[in-house]
């Protein structure tokens, strides 16, 4: 079930969501002789305040064929689903956001946004790609870089953006819908969890085929 009515704004949205940390250019999937080629999504997440109801939220940032966000959507990580065993990792995360929305996703281009890669990452990026593929998205990690953050003057939103971000806030502006998921289906965190740690669940494993 879906919820129209999220709090924050959408500029606030996309700044939790990490997308005043790339720009327009970040959002190529592929520059050939015949044109450019964009990615249709963008998916994130960040860990959640306790004002917030701790946890961790995904988001997932769909563009149009002009690189304008056309749909934001949320979803809300409960804490409770950690304590239960789900990795808490950013990219861990990345295929459990793959799953939640998988037939929106399906066919698509998807730019996955994490603030960190420390460790080894070699199951976390197998299970991704396992779930990617599935799916027949294609997919890209990106590691964010936050911009650095300089007084905007004149800014009606009350909040300083970067120079290098002044682009990408005019085309979060023109986002026609916003959404958040209301429950992170059981399903996806079984999946999740298995593609993570294959010993755990060997059977469910074998749905997503090896790359």
């Amino acid at each position: 079930m879906l919820s129209a009515q999220p709090r924050k704004s959408i500029i606030e949205l996309a700044e939790d969501s990490g997308l005043f940390d790339i720009n327009a250019s970040d959002l190529v999937f592929e520059a050939s002789a015949n044109g450019i080629c964009y990615y249709d999504f963008v998916l994130s997440c960040r860990r959640c305040p306790a004002s917030e109801g701790n946890g961790k939220m995904l988001y997932l940032a769909k563009f149009d064929e002009r690189v304008n966000l056309e749909v934001f959507e949320t979803a809300h990580i409960p804490q409770e689903l950690f304590d239960d065993g789900l990795p808490q990792h950013d990219l861990g995360l990345m295929t459990l956001g793959v799953l939640v929305w998988k037939h929106v996703i399906a066919k698509s281009k998807v730019l996955c946004l994490v603030r960190n890669m420390d460790g080894d990452n070699t199951q976390p990026l197998e299970a991704l790609k396992r779930a990617t593929y599935k799916f027949s998205v294609n997919h890209h990690v990106q590691t964010m870089v936050p911009r650095r953050m300089s007084v905007s003057s004149g800014s009606s939103f009350g909040s300083n953006h970067s120079y290098y971000s002044e682009g990408m806030r005019m085309r979060i502006l023109l986002c026609q819908s916003r959404n958040q998921v209301e429950h992170i289906p059981a399903q996806a965190v079984r999946e999740t969890k298995a593609l993570l740690n294959p010993s755990s669940n060997p059977i469910l494993c074998l749905c997503f085929p090896i790359v």
